[in-house]
């Protein structure tokens, strides 16, 4: 009879002590706006790139893969199966929206831009990496990183294909953001918008020219706009 008093007596704290145990989560939506310099991006219309040459595509989509998000104290939470395709849906907006993220403090978000890790070359279907999107290779080549199709006008008033299929190891691109103070991420409406200009993949630091190459795939112009994109590509807007 004492054990069972004892017992009785016990349950509330250890119910207790499971309560504090239990994490909160919550939920973080990303944001992507897709620009091209200040204005923002649109199917069809037609932009110039810094070599001055007018274009226009048809079709832009970018992979992130391997999103942490990095808490005051250092913790980092890696997202589950975080490989993303985004792309200009809604508009020139694509919305990413991230479940059981832990509620707290946090000071930092990286990911990769391309896909990372064995994912690129195993044929495995995780998240986004779907063959039917369209952004594979074959599982010898892996994955592109960032497609992009469209056209240009020359010199002589002709119409002529721009493709940009970038992807290889080389060129996949770390992107670290810093927020200016720690957010707390708790509740609901947590959010973090970033912005993709079209312009930066051909400039800064190498200058692309549509009239001297448009085809950029498995060359080493390719990689030159991989180079761009590095930085100036993604920023974190808010």
């Amino acid at each position: 009879m004492k054990t069972i008093k004892y017992l009785l007596l016990l349950s509330p704290l250890l119910f207790s002590a499971c309560k504090e145990d239990v994490e909160e989560i919550t939920t973080l939506e990303l944001e992507f706006i897709h620009k091209a310099g200040n204005e923002d991006f649109e199917y069809g219309k037609t932009y110039t790139n810094k070599a001055g040459n007018e274009f226009s595509l048809r079709l832009w989509r970018t992979y992130f893969s391997e999103i942490r998000l990095i808490k005051s104290d250092e913790e980092v939470y890696a997202i589950p199966e975080s490989y993303h395709l985004i792309e200009p849906t809604n508009a020139n907006k694509f919305s990413l929206n991230l479940d059981q993220v832990p509620s707290g403090d946090y000071k930092a978000i990286r990911f990769y831009l391309g896909v990372v890790g064995d994912e690129n070359l195993s044929g495995e279907i995780v998240g986004d990496l779907d063959p039917s999107n369209n952004m594979a290779w074959n599982w010898t080549t892996g994955y592109k990183f960032v497609r992009m199709d469209g056209e240009f006008q020359d010199k002589e008033e002709n119409r002529r294909g721009v493709v940009v299929h970038i992807g290889t190891e080389v060129n996949l691109k770390a992107q670290v953001f810093q927020f200016d103070q720690s957010i707390n991420f708790a509740g609901e409406n947590n959010k973090l918008v970033f912005e993709l200009d079209l312009l930066e993949a051909f400039q800064n630091p190498n200058t692309i020219d549509f009239e001297v190459l448009s085809d950029f795939q498995f060359n080493n112009e390719a990689d030159l706009i991989g180079e761009n994109y590095e930085d100036g590509f993604v920023n974190l807007i808010e």
